[in-house]
């Protein structure tokens, strides 16, 4: 059932695409490459789900969730400095793969209701939710090695600008132009610093305090996914 669920998805992607060569001739495709971004999601929600997560384990999640949500809307009037990027990565250490996804996009999704949402809203998403995704893969180095963490952190905010720069691009071009692409990227640098500082900044001050909390939950409630 998992491989047939993935290979509709991927099929769908696929016939999306064609679609837009048809319709837009390579001219207009911002359009496709949303709904590819947004499809691009799903067999991850098809994984979780799939897993059969405990009841305890769903509200555990639900309740990083609305936290993520939360600091994303109290740092609301420092733009690109908010602590949501290292709340993703802690809950993909301490959680699991499938949890950090779960917890990134849906904290993209349900976070834009109070700052928006629109066409970057996938972007958004399916960015945080690979980075949770990964986190939960380099679980237990990245819960042992401070380093490595750190490390990530910078990557993580480098990555999700990049992410959100081909937003940009598709939004100005209708279409992915290279070469706006890397003026956008550029011209964007003082933000992906800013991205940069904040996760190392918030880093520092959430990663142990939650990485306890959390890890105390665990023991508590059961859940052995993403046991580090």
């Amino acid at each position: 059932m998992k491989i047939t669920k993935n290979a509709v998805v991927l099929i769908l992607m696929v016939l999306i695409a064609l679609l837009g060569v048809i319709l837009f001739k390579d001219e207009r495709y911002n359009l496709v490459i949303i709904l590819i971004v947004m499809l691009s999601c799903v067999p991850f929600y098809f994984k979780y789900e799939h897993d059969k997560p405990k009841t305890r384990e769903v509200v555990v999640l639900a309740i990083m969730i609305a936290l993520t949500v939360i600091s994303r809307i109290i740092f609301m009037i420092t733009p690109s400095f908010k602590p949501v990027t290292v709340m993703v990565i802690i809950c993909g250490v301490v959680f699991g793969r499938a949890s950090g996804f779960m917890c990134g996009s849906l904290s993209a999704l349900l976070s834009d209701f109070v700052f928006g949402i629109g066409p970057w809203t996938p972007f958004q998403m399916l960015a945080w939710g690979i980075i949770g995704y990964i986190a939960g893969i380099f679980g237990k180095r990245l819960y042992k090695d401070k380093y490595f963490l750190y490390g990530y952190s910078i990557v993580c905010g480098i990555g999700y600008s990049l992410i959100m720069d081909l937003w940009s691009v598709l939004a100005i071009e209708n279409s992915f132009n290279l070469t706006r692409y890397l003026a956008i990227i550029m011209t964007s640098l003082p933000v992906m610093l800013v991205y940069i500082v904040s996760n190392i900044i918030f880093m520092f001050l959430l990663s142990k305090i939650m990485f306890q909390i959390l890890q105390r939950v665990k023991i508590k409630y059961g859940i052995t996914e993403g046991k580090v």
